[in-house]
């Protein structure tokens, strides 16, 4: 009798056993499946330069806004024009560089601005010590990054309001804020378009500040730009990448913060504070509040470059903007 019913309890057990076994197999996959869904998106962001007006993609990244919202960034420094070609070939999942982006829409390429990190232009053309104006530079060379993005475009603007277009100064495209530093410091050029802090740093060994970008034209350089077919295919990775820039740049300007971020412009750009400062300030003239530009400036933006491109076909903001992240990034 004992025996009979020693049986049925070893078979309980047993299943019992397969049972947990069973449930820990079906589980695993379950729970990588979790782990993989977890895990932060990597994506390739193209940056002209490490200046302030990139700093908050170095900061954000640094300060884990990327992180929270599942957004591992890989910022790439290369050209401008190269960029926007590896971004039209799909080897690059976004570029922070706006110029040079809306050339190419305006060329019928599939391309928006979808963050503005700035909304007006914070460049300055820095002149060799010697050159003490803007009508100095005439007969003369002028380094910008290329001759159809905003650098080349603020140039231009600034030369006409002087009366030296139609040729009377040669402009050379040279790709990288680096290069165009170095143009200026071995005297390759009387003049370059830089952004802070590089003109703070410059006009304290001497050279001088000829005229400020913004006072010309209200082009924007730096913000976020998708492809099309990019946003249509991994609307996520779009919508992580503005949360992360929205996160940003509410952080650094706010002035509860600025201590920590002059700081860590200080440390970023190894400069003394009193200079950080200075470029901080600059700055700050530029930076988007909320990651959007008036419509108002950008429909003069647009009118510049059909001007400089000679493009016939009207363009509205609607044409160069795509909003929508943004506003669910903040309405949340």
């Amino acid at each position: 009798m004992g025996a009979r019913l020693l049986v049925p309890a070893a078979i309980g057990e047993t299943m019992f056993i397969v049972a947990v076994i069973l449930a820990i197999v079906i589980a695993w996959p379950l729970g990588s499946v979790a782990l993989a869904a977890s895990a932060p998106t990597r994506v390739t962001i193209h940056v002209p330069s490490q200046s302030l007006s990139i700093m908050p993609y170095y900061f954000g990244k640094d300060k884990g806004f990327f992180a929270a919202e599942q957004i591992e960034p890989q910022l790439v420094i290369m050209a401008p024009p190269t960029a926007i070609a590896a971004l039209i070939a799909g080897e690059l999942d976004f570029s922070s560089t706006t110029g040079a982006a809306t050339s190419a829409i305006m060329r019928g390429i599939a391309l928006r601005r979808v963050f503005y990190v700035q909304q007006d232009p914070v460049h300055v053309l820095m002149g060799q010590p010697e050159i003490k104006s803007v009508q100095d530079l005439a007969g003369k060379s002028i380094g910008v990054n290329a001759l159809t993005d905003a650098t080349g475009m603020s140039t231009s603007a600034i030369l006409r309001a002087h009366g030296l277009d139609g040729g009377k100064v040669t402009m050379l495209g040279l790709q990288l804020v680096d290069s165009m530093i170095k143009a200026l410091t071995s005297k390759k050029v009387a003049a370059s378009i830089l952004p802070p802090p590089y003109v703070e740093e410059l006009e304290a060994k001497g050279y001088t500040k000829l005229a400020d970008a913004r006072a010309y034209a209200p082009l924007s350089f730096i913000g976020l730009v998708s492809s099309v077919e990019t946003m249509k295919k991994t609307p996520q990775k779009v919508q992580g990448m503005i949360a992360a820039l929205h996160r940003t740049m509410n952080y650094i300007v706010n002035p509860a913060n600025r201590k920590e971020v002059v700081e860590y412009v200080a440390a970023y750009h190894k400069l003394d504070m009193p200079l950080a400062e200075k470029a901080f300030t600059s700055q700050m003239l530029g930076y988007s509040k909320d990651g959007t530009k008036p419509r108002a400036a950008v429909e003069k933006e647009i009118e510049i470059y059909r001007e400089t491109l000679k493009v016939a076909k009207t363009f509205t903001p609607d044409d160069l903007e795509d909003m929508s992240f943004l506003r669910k990034a903040q309405g949340r």
